[in-house]
């Protein structure tokens, strides 16, 4: 069979799915599969690229069937152990790294780590020390083996643990970043069915309101700051953005917001 009749002879899926499952199987870019759409692939490639569609019909994400998910211009192994990262949060990544600039010897610390996509980029990007936290072990597995894979596993730490309880009293950060769970309870029966039924429930589902590690968080910033340090939180609403600044300031913090590309808050800052 050729590249071109698989691609528009599968019905109830994307284009783009369908031609990501083809790349994946046969280890082709997509700028080679649009070149070469009458190349004739071979059963057993052909054997795997139906898997994945079949997978996918059944509403298992892509990024689980093929193991892998780009961030930031990284590839990222990911698995039901951990949430796929999202463009969105790039908007995350990047205020961070302008906030860090040159700066070097910085204590930042990923609260929420999951497959470490903020935390690594980071670390990469910057040459500064992460540490990454989060409250599970499968999830922080992946994390580490992102860790290996982007060769900053030298400067990157791993901790299993609930938010700052994983820290001594007096452990202070220059910078701190998060992508908590948000999705409201009330929100969770209109999700996407391949992120309802598939990605992990403890790092999308926020409580009442989706604010219920906001609330945890905010009263620990400012005790957990070093001197002129600085949070990054991201949001989903621009109704969480309000509520979480508020939270923010009510712990001391000047809080302000950063919109994404679509013109949706994103990003809560707190400093001193």
């Amino acid at each position: 069979m050729r590249i071109r009749q698989i691609i528009t002879g599968k019905k109830g899926l994307s284009r783009t799915d369908v031609v990501a499952a083809v790349c994946f199987a046969c280890n082709l870019t997509k700028e080679q599969v649009f070149c070469h759409m009458d190349r004739e692939i071979g059963d057993e490639n052909l054997r795997v690229v139906r898997r994945i569609l079949d997978e996918r019909i059944a509403g298992r994400p892509l990024a689980y069937i093929t193991g892998t998910r780009e961030f930031f211009s990284e590839t990222f192994r990911v698995n039901e152990a951990v949430l796929i990262p999202r463009p969105e949060t790039e908007v995350l990544v990047e205020e961070a790294l302008a906030l860090i600039g040159n700066r070097k010897d910085l204590a930042v610390l990923d609260m929420g780590t999951g497959s470490g996509a903020i935390g690594i980029i980071v670390a990469k990007r910057t040459a500064n020390r992460v540490v990454c936290v989060d409250i599970s072990g499968a999830a922080l597995a992946v994390a580490r083996e992102n860790a290996r894979r982007i060769g900053v596993e030298e400067r990157t730490r791993f901790v299993c643990g609930d938010l700052f309880g994983a820290f001594r009293e007096n452990a202070r950060f220059d910078i701190i970043l998060s992508n908590p769970p948000y999705v409201a309870g009330d929100e969770w029966d209109d999700l996407m069915v391949d992120v309802r039924d598939f990605e992990p429930r403890c790092a999308l589902f926020g409580g009442k309101g989706g604010l219920e590690v906001y609330r945890r968080l905010a009263p620990e910033l400012p005790g957990r700051l070093a001197p002129g340090g600085q949070v990054l939180l991201e949001v989903g609403s621009a109704h969480q953005a309000a509520i979480v600044g508020a939270m923010i300031e009510g712990a001391g913090l000047k809080a302000s917001v950063r919109k994404d590309y679509s013109g949706r808050e994103r990003v809560l800052l707190g400093h001193g």
